[in-house]
């Protein structure tokens, strides 16, 4: 790369762009449509804050000083602007291109309550106070102020409401609005955070759900648009051929163009340089390290898109004909595609596995993914063990990916439509319709089995039940923080239990598991709450095993770096795992059931281990090969992804991949292991 190169910027593609090194000067540039990532040094942009992305322009503050001006990586064109009043404007929006003559460059200050804004060519900003259009509007603008540019007007959304901007020479008037924020209600819900982007003449409101035992675990994300006749939010499923690029600035591209996959979002979690991918189609978040994984004191990330058609290359490959290939033999790999996939269509799940294993050129050219196939029970329990139950959003519909094989099927389930996985066992789904209404699936037989509905909703850390709802004294519990709630076989309602434990045991988003007639709870540092659903009072029924605690309090790194967290029961034995930030570490512990302590488990011998947060299980293997693995619900590619005991990486089946942790994997969120007890 010559001098010159180094200070230009990529501008093929749209960039998410790490600004490092000594006095930020350098900058790395990671194209989103190639995976690649390049290191410049662009001089405009040295030493610079960023403040926002739009029309393909970016503002500009410098570290030094209140100087500031839009600088468009494409052309190297800088258009300086005014110094700002202040330092503590802390967004920035331009309402159209800077090449039209009415662009406005408007800059908010959260905390003087005040925006700037000016017109290109001006010399000066105009300063306004954030306060209601009536002295005595109960309105209060409070709380985080979010900012957005839509049809050449200004919204500000904040707790209260929103306020809407309009611009007239160099003055500016304010209405407001009071707002009803859309809400959401999801299993296991710690924290969450919002954006708001402008698509197409349109706003959307996209709210980031997290759960676990940190921030740092993403559950899913619930994307609304705003109706800016009524000022109302609709729910959206779908973004269509639309990707969104979430983060201090956020924006929409078209995935057509990019040549990427449409429906998804793009974000980064602070203070890290890993970039996910979320598919809102099958709810699967995809973790991929675009840039180096050590950069120097680095500040951002900010995404960079060039206000130009992208350039996707593409390589045309030639083949060439042996002039006698219709002379030569002909082999079961060289039947038609249509007839495979004729045949494959009528086959059973199990043939299907074995169809595809005939050769290696029938893996490639028969469909991955098959339709509408309802497998029987002994297909379900196929040799190895139970399959990962994925659920596609609010379609009714499911995969089933086989965890050897890497077989994928598709199943239309009506009644699962709109509803979300809370717990599975005994071949049994337990699912959850809305906030007060549960019920059982059995999959195998499309049994249903419907629970009384709650009273008021609960955002339950996990659920559990104790057997298979067509037993005469099955137990549901659902718990959160201090409270349980109980449902028992043959009562109209449910039961509630307030637990004097509310800063004593902090629980964990896993399903409980039970053994010997209790339930088994695991707290986010190992601590046990063992819930006797039989006992008389309620002092008796909730015990905390301090002894069982694994992590101090006092060592907050030690379990919250620890983002995912299992239990499990086998034959009368618990274990529990523990899981690092991007799978870095793996810990399991066996309860000492005398002393009530966890002991340390280095191997799982002849058994395997299938973990996901409504179910988790352990069991013999089966299949030569597999034993003392753990296999969890990601995949690499194709291929599902498990962690063997004896190298301390993760590997998926059929392939050479291994690595020490789940970059480049795809896991999804929504899913469950389940298996047929026949």
């Amino acid at each position: 790369m010559t001098k010159s190169q180094r200070c230009l910027p990529p501008t093929y593609a749209p960039s998410l762009v790490f600004s490092h090194g000594k006095g930020y000067n350098d900058q790395t540039f990671c194209t989103l449509s190639d995976g690649c990532y390049h290191v410049r040094s662009v001089p405009q942009m040295r030493r610079m804050f960023y403040f926002t992305s739009s029309y393909g322009w970016l503002m500009l503050r410098s570290y030094e000083s209140l100087d500031c001006y839009l600088f468009n990586p494409v052309s190297l064109e800088k258009i300086h602007l005014p110094s700002l009043i202040h330092n503590s404007y802390n967004e920035c929006v331009l309402t159209t291109s800077p090449s039209d003559t009415n662009c406005i460059v408007m800059c908010i200050s959260n905390a003087k309550r005040s925006y700037i804004f000016c017109r290109i060519g001006d010399n000066k900003w105009i300063e306004q106070q954030l306060r209601p259009k009536k002295h005595n509007d109960h309105i209060l603008i409070e709380g985080h102020i979010s900012v957005i540019a839509c049809k050449g007007k200004i919204y500000l959304f904040f707790s209260q409401g929103v306020a809407v901007i309009n611009f007239q020479d160099n003055f500016s008037s304010i209405e407001l609005q009071p707002m009803n924020f859309p809400e959401f209600a999801s299993p296991w819900v710690s924290c969450f955070r919002y954006y708001h982007v402008e698509s197409c003449g349109e706003i959307f409101r996209i709210v980031e759900i997290r759960f676990g035992a940190s921030s740092n675990l993403v559950f899913n994300f619930d994307v609304f648009k705003l109706d800016l006749s009524t000022m109302d939010w609709e729910k959206v499923e779908s973004l269509g051929d639309r990707i969104f690029l979430l983060g201090e600035s956020s924006m929409s591209v078209s995935a057509t163009e990019l040549g990427l996959k449409g429906n998804c979002m793009y974000f980064c979690c602070p203070g890290f340089t890993i970039l996910n991918k979320f598919d809102m189609e099958d709810r699967t978040l995809t973790v991929t390290l675009p840039c180096p994984k050590k950069i120097p004191q680095w500040e951002g990330p900010f995404w960079v898109v060039p206000n130009c058609k992208v350039q996707v290359k593409k390589d045309l490959a030639k083949t060439d004909k042996p002039q006698d290939e219709a002379n030569q033999e002909q082999s079961w790999k060289d039947l038609p595609k249509e007839l495979l996939e004729l045949v494959f269509s009528s086959l059973s799940l199990g043939d299907c596995i074995r169809f595809r294993l005939t050769c290696k050129s029938w893996i490639s050219i028969t469909p991955i993914l098959h339709t509408n196939c309802l497998p029987n029970a002994f297909e379900w329990g196929y040799q190895e063990g139970p399959w990962l139950m994925s659920f596609l959003r609010n379609k009714g519909a499911c995969k089933l990916y086989h965890p050897i094989y890497s077989d994928v099927y598709t199943m239309n389930i009506p009644e699962l439509a709109g509803a979300t996985i809370r717990s599975a066992n005994y071949g049994w789904l337990l699912m959850s319709q809305g906030e007060l209404s549960f019920f059982f699936l059995n999959p195998f037989t499309m049994e249903t089995i419907e629970l009384p509905d709650m009273e008021r909703g609960y955002l339950f850390t996990g659920m559990s039940f104790s057997s298979p709802p067509t037993s005469a004294d099955f137990v549901v519990i659902g718990y959160l923080g201090s409270l349980i709630s109980v449902y028992r076989k043959g009562q109209e309602t449910w039961c509630d239990y307030e637990l004097d434990a509310k800063w004593e045991f902090a629980a964990s988003p896993c399903s409980p598991a039970f053994c010997d007639g209790i339930f088994y709870c695991l707290s986010k540092n190992g601590k046990l709450g063992l819930f006797d659903p039989t006992a008389i009072t309620e002092e008796s029924q909730w015990k905390i095993i301090p002894k069982s605690q694994l992590f101090p309090y006092s060592d907050v790194s030690s379990y919250t770096n620890c983002v995912k967290i299992f239990i499990v029961e086998y034959d009368g034995e618990i274990l529990s795992v523990f899981v690092g930030y991007l799978g870095k570490s793996v810990l399991i512990y066996k309860l000492n059931r005398r002393e009530m302590k966890w002991e340390r488990l280095e191997s799982l011998d002849d058994k395997v281990l299938f973990l996901s947060h409504t179910a988790s299980m352990l069991l013999p293997a089966r299949l030569k090969g597999i034993e003392n693995r753990i296999y969890f619900p990601g995949f690499h590619d194709r291929d599902n992804m498990f962690y063997s005991l004896s190298t301390g990486k993760y590997h998926s089946f059929g392939s050479k991949h291994s690595c020490e942790d789940w970059i480049n994997t795809c896991e999804h969120l929504h899913c469950t292991w389940i298996q047929s007890t026949k």
